[in-house]
């Protein structure tokens, strides 16, 4: 990559990073699919296991939020994001590591369950109608480090989705 690429991609970091934590605020809120489409995702939006289960579009997405609902108290930590990549069209891709915290309490249990580790996801984000912003078309895990046992066994068959 020559000088002038390498530092328009590094301008665009706190983008993609702003990008991210507007995801994971909507995420986090527990916000319906459609106010999560409208405010920062595309329509042709994925998430999932690069080499399992992937959730698409508008349908993919309510089930994904289904599938997740039983999670409170939240957090989603980026500690990393890679130099942003030119992908087809206006399209661009990044790589981050994430430190994650999940609660979870099944029926009157009197303790709720921590979910916690790293978490390694592929990125693509495509151009906002607004030319400041961008808008997540996938978010894609690639791997998982350091997970406590209940973060094993959610993720433990990445072919099937959320072991919920």
């Amino acid at each position: 990559m020559d000088a002038q690429r390498l530092v328009d991609a590094q301008r665009l970091v706190p983008a993609a990073w702003n990008t991210i934590e507007r995801y994971f605020e909507l995420l986090q809120a527990h916000v319906p699919a459609d106010r999560m489409m409208a405010d920062v995702l595309t329509e042709d939006f994925r998430t999932g296991f690069a080499d399992g289960f992937v959730w698409e579009g508008r349908g993919g997405l309510e089930d994904f939020l289904r599938s997740r609902s039983e999670f409170f108290d939240e957090e989603h930590a980026v500690e990393q994001v890679s130099a942003p990549v030119s992908l087809d069209g206006d399209r661009l891709g990044v790589h981050t590591r994430l430190s994650f915290s999940l609660r979870s309490r099944k029926g009157a249990a009197a303790r709720s369950d921590e979910f916690s580790g790293k978490a390694f996801h592929w990125w693509e984000f495509a151009p906002d109608a607004d030319p400041a912003r961008w808008r997540v078309a996938a978010q894609m895990v690639v791997g998982f480090a350091e997970l406590n046992d209940n973060a094993a066994s959610l993720f433990a068959a990445p072919e099937s989705g959320l072991q919920t």
